[in-house]
């Protein structure tokens, strides 16, 4: 979408706001040009004589009395007095319908390096339905003839997720998106007759020449790529929008063959278990960062206007949010990490959409200006330019190549991507002038920008002079030789395939090392991996994909599609292979892809030992409508380490392989579909104890009785997921049924233990003296260590005013007063538990109890030491407390196998994505890392109110936040004025106030089981 999730609005008043303002005392914003000299304004680029193109949409939804122009056109924009605004306008074309891009072609856009330049080269432009390269041929700034790049032949017809958001390469290739088309059907046809069809796998990335022919696809699994950008090495950005249920909209670097798990088939909300938004499906790629909503264009800043920090930066708008991001961009394993800054901000008639980079390094946006949907009449386009005058000329490209070699030899280490880009160019065309660029290639004292210009610009000149391989540009794997590695196996580059994979292997040898010495940069390992031919056996595999790194999975098995074959795929599929999982996961993608009909190889996987190879066999036997393998999904059920991804997965497998349309699956909770499996008494206890977990706790179908009757039934694993049920459904239904449960000594302690945790709620809510607290009471004394734990963590709070509890705890802590010292493991957790329950409770322990109290870490280190010295854990006591109302309450943010708030990550697999040390950090620290669907906003809300909480939830007019504390609050969205991200986390600080050493040892253990 290029606007917004929002339903049309009432055309409103005059916009007249405040003007939009830089956060950055150093850029300033300038109005350039309003209506009427340009209404509802949608792409813009800005050509090498500073002119500015930009789109008039007069189509987007006109209202019934719309009175303007009738069609949408491109109009030319300029400034002939220096005043910094425009009072020349020309329309170069008109006629247009639904028309979102403009591109005006670089002069360093070639595909071959004879190509002609000069004059405008042609301008660019998308419409829903075609892309079509218009030209100017007598000056006049009106286009004369156009020729097709690229067509959309479909019967969707919504204006804006279609065609759009040009983006250009070094290598001549030109990149644009396609929007997710409302699922319909469709066929994108190249100049050259290539053909791409499709319809309901949600957006794509293409590419093709600059005259429309080798179109490809780059990549799919969005909702709707609306802008694209390409920095100085290569790397392909794109923001995608909408999220619709599944915040936030996304930042993502495309690469390859590249898949970001969005579906459009699946359901609009995004919620479907075959639906992935952050890479939460083995073979999908995670956001480089979530942005603000409605992100409409991308810019990576390579010119000389700006502060020099912002070289390299990306610049996004957000409609919704009324203001323009920076990103500053982080190397995370092959790709990178960011989070939204914001730059230029603005009121509610502030809705920045398209931008573009100017020659004097300015940056020019439009304007929206209302929220209508409907068109309304106004637009603006503004200009964020540096607060002191430039103090050098503007380079004009049009002089480059008359230029003498000394002078263009300047001009390779501009900060402008377009001159040096253009010099370098220019000195490929002579020999000497390629070998000038080659001794910048091979000195790697040079700026990497100027010697990244150098590799363009030799690899297209394609001369038999300069031998690439002789640059050696992998000696130091930095970001010149990450640009490089996409060249290997072309004749630019033409390594042959044992030195591609010696090197692959050097270099992944040093990333398990986590050795920098070579591996500069972590994505040059990327490019040089997707030139090896990989095939299953090949050694490279198991040790590639060693590393955990979902670009390099990626790139992994579109080389096992290439050049695998079913017995090889088989290898690592049959049971008993000792294939790790993550070389097994690697063989079902790509088996998938060779032979998606195969009944064989997905059978394998539907047998396999690993849940997450198993959810990808259920997928794939889904989507392919492989009916015949039913019972075997079905059979899923009962095997071993049954997650509730896969649990729900397999419910969707077995409903699409019913006839049901998935799309109903996506918008109808769990419930309806785990119900018959919960009341199924033929289902094993596991099968049952798994659709538990999954039903609310207060589901009305969840009777006492039905409760009941599960408590008792004698089975382990079920009885315990009934008695956390209960405990999640409140005190008026837990008491009843967990007070005679906790009370009954014939009954397993774990289970008593639980239930005594269980009761924490209830025993708040009852009057001092009541049965349940008596119970405490009597835990508290208790000869097991587990329940003696539980009573006296679900007393917290209650000491100071309830005698019998603290006569309980006075007891306990007199049994210790003559302890001799060291005191034993257990003993020095029952003081600790006694400390922390006395707090704040007006409750004085005996001073020889006091004493003996554990020292709390005070820094990091201390921690790490505490933390890591070897004192066994108990994961069962650190579920309990995971899940505990007086402990640290994880639960009430965190998901763990369906159970808990849907506000912070699902931990169900932490042990896969974090190790231990990285686990405390995440307790100890909250905010040094936040991953980018958890970043937290502040909201100003019409009414006056500011919301801070993390987005769990929009759609459908509807904006719900949640807090530290689990709390949901829900506001339209049409309500926000404007939301800030926050470098806080939503979780809270200090959460080691609220445990003991121990209790932090038993939580990590539990998380630590968790896989």
């Amino acid at each position: 979408m290029v606007l917004a999730s929002l339903p049309a609005a009432t055309a409103q008043a005059q916009a007249q706001d405040a003007p939009p303002k830089s956060l950055d005392s150093r850029l300033q914003v300038q109005l350039f040009a309003e209506h009427p000299q340009i209404v509802t304004p949608t792409g813009i680029d800005v050509d090498a004589r500073g002119r500015v193109w930009a789109v008039e949409s007069n189509t987007h939804f006109p209202p019934a009395d719309y009175k303007g122009h009738p069609t949408d056109r491109v109009l030319v924009l300029s400034d002939s007095t220096g005043d910094g605004k425009a009072d020349q306008s020309v329309v170069f074309v008109d006629g247009l319908k639904f028309t979102m891009s403009v591109a005006v072609k670089p002069r360093w856009a070639r595909t071959a390096p004879n190509e002609k330049g000069g004059g405008t080269g042609g301008v660019y432009i998308a419409t829903r339905r075609e892309i079509r390269l218009f030209h100017d041929d007598d000056g006049d700034d009106r286009a004369d003839r156009s020729e097709p790049i690229a067509r959309l032949e479909t019967r969707g017809d919504y204006p804006h997720n279609g065609l759009a958001g040009f983006a250009f390469d070094a290598r001549g290739w030109l990149y644009f998106g396609c929007g997710e088309n409302l699922g319909a059907d469709y066929t994108l046809v190249g100049a050259d007759g290539t053909t791409f069809s499709g319809g309901g796998e949600g957006g794509s990335l293409y590419r093709c020449r600059l005259d429309g022919t080798q179109l490809e696809r780059v990549a799919t699994g969005f909702w709707n790529p609306h802008a694209n950008c390409c920095d100085a090495f290569g790397h392909l950005f794109s923001v995608d929008n909408d999220p619709d249920s599944r915040p936030p909209c996304r930042l993502l670097e495309a690469i390859p063959q590249a898949d970001f798990g969005y579906r459009f088939r699946n359901g609009r909300k995004g919620l479907h278990p075959f639906t992935a938004w952050n890479g939460e499906i083995p073979g999908t790629l995670p956001m480089v960062a979530g942005t603000g909503e409605a992100p409409s264009g991308v810019l990576a800043y390579e010119s000389d206007g700006f502060p020099e920090e912002y070289t390299g930066q990306l610049l996004a708008t957000s409609w919704g949010d009324h203001r323009i991001d920076r990103f500053r961009l982080q190397p995370r394993g092959t790709s990178f990490s960011s989070n939204p800054e914001p730059l230029i901000v603005g009121g509610e008639n502030f809705r920045p959409v398209g931008i573009a980079c100017a020659p004097d390094g300015s940056v020019y946006f439009t304007d929206w200006v209302k929220r209508d949907y409907t068109l309304h009449g106004h637009g603006r386009i503004w200009r964020i330019a540096p607060v002191e005058a430039r103090k050098t000329p503007v380079i004009d490209l049009a002089t480059i190549p008359k230029r003498p070699a000394d002078e263009l030899t300047t001009l390779t280490t501009s900060r402008r991507l377009d001159v040096r880009r253009l010099a370098s160019q220019t000195l490929a065309a002579s020999s000497a002038g390629r070998a000038l660029l080659f001794e910048a290639l091979r000195d790697r004292a040079r700026p990497q920008r100027e010697r990244v210009e150098a590799l363009w610009a030799l690899a297209q000149a394609g001369s038999g002079d300069v031998d690439l391989k002789q640059a050696n540009l992998f000696t130091s794997a930095d970001s010149v030789a990450a640009a490089a590695g996409w060249l290997i196996g072309t004749p630019e580059l033409a390594l042959d395939q044992a030195t591609a994979r010696n090197l692959a292997e050097a270099l992944v040898a040093e990333r398990l090392g986590q050795r920098t010495s070579r591996l500069v940069d972590g994505s040059a390992l990327l490019g040089i991996l997707a030139q090896c031919s990989l095939a299953p056996g090949d050694r490279l595999v198991p040790l590639a994909l060693s590393i955990d790194d979902p670009f390099l999975m990626t790139v992994i098995v579109q080389s096992l599609t290439r050049h695998g074959t079913p017995d090889g795929f088989a290898r690592y599929l049959a049971p008993g292979s000792n294939a790790a999982p993550r070389v097994r996961i690697a063989t079902v993608l790509a088996a998938r892809l060779h032979a998606p009909k195969d009944t064989t190889l997905v059978t394998m996987a539907l047998g396999d030992h690993d849940p997450d190879v198993r959810r990808l066999a259920v997928q794939w036997v889904a989507e392919e409508k492989l009916a015949d393998l039913r019972p075997r999904v079905e059979a899923v059920f009962n095997s071993a380490s049954v997650t509730a991804d896969l649990f729900m997965a397999t419910l969707a497998a077995l409903e699409m392989l019913d006839g049901a349309n998935p799309a109903e699956i996506d918008k109808t909770p769990a419930a309806k579909y785990v119900l018959p499996l919960l009341t199924d008494e033929r289902r094993s206890p596991a099968v049952r104890a798994q659709a538990l977990r999954l039903v609310a706790p207060n589901d009305p179908a969840l009777t006492q009785s039905v409760l009941e009757t599960f408590l008792k039934s004698g089975q382990a694993l079920l009885t315990r997921e009934t008695i956390q049920t209960l405990q999640l459904a409140g005190p008026d239904r837990a008491a009843p049924l967990l007070l005679p449960f906790a009370a009954d000594s014939q009954q397993n302690s774990q289970q008593r233990a639980d239930a005594v945790a269980g009761l924490a709620a209830a025993a708040r809510a009852e009057t001092a003296g009541g049965p349940i607290r008596r119970l405490l009471a009597e835990a508290m004394t208790s000869q097991d260590a587990s329940l003696r734990l539980e009573g006296l963590r679900s007393a917290r709070g209650l000491f100071g005013s309830d005698s019998k509890l603290r006569d309980a705890l006075l007891s306990v802590a007199g049994t210790l007063k003559s302890t001799a010292v060291p005191l034993t493991d257990a003993q020095q957790d029952l003081v600790d538990q006694l400390e922390l329950a006395s707090q704040g409770e007006q409750v004085a322990l005996p001073a020889e109890v006091s004493r003996l109290r554990s020292r709390k870490p005070a820094n990091k280190a201390e921690w790490l030491a505490q933390l890591n010295r070897g004192r066994t854990a108990d994961p069962e006591a650190g579920r309990r407390l995971f899940f505990h109302t007086n402990g640290p309450g994880c639960y009430k943010c965190h998901l763990v196998n369906g159970r808990g708030g849907r506000v912070g990550p699902d931990l169900s697999r932490i042990v896969e994505s974090m190790n231990r040390i990285q686990m405390i950090q995440s307790i100890l620290d909250p905010s040094s890392e936040i991953a980018p669907q958890f970043v937290s906003w502040s909201f100003e809300i019409t009414d006056g109110r500011v919301v801070t909480g993390m987005i769990v939830h929009e759609n459908e007019g509807k904006t719900v936040i949640g807090d530290a504390e689990g709390k949901l609050t829900e506001f339209k969205t049409i309500d926000i004025v404007q939301r800030v991200p926050q470098a806080k986390s939503v979780m809270p600080e200090k959460l080691t106030d609220l445990l003991t050493l121990q209790e932090f040892r038993d939580l990590l253990a539990y998380l630590e089981s968790l896989k």
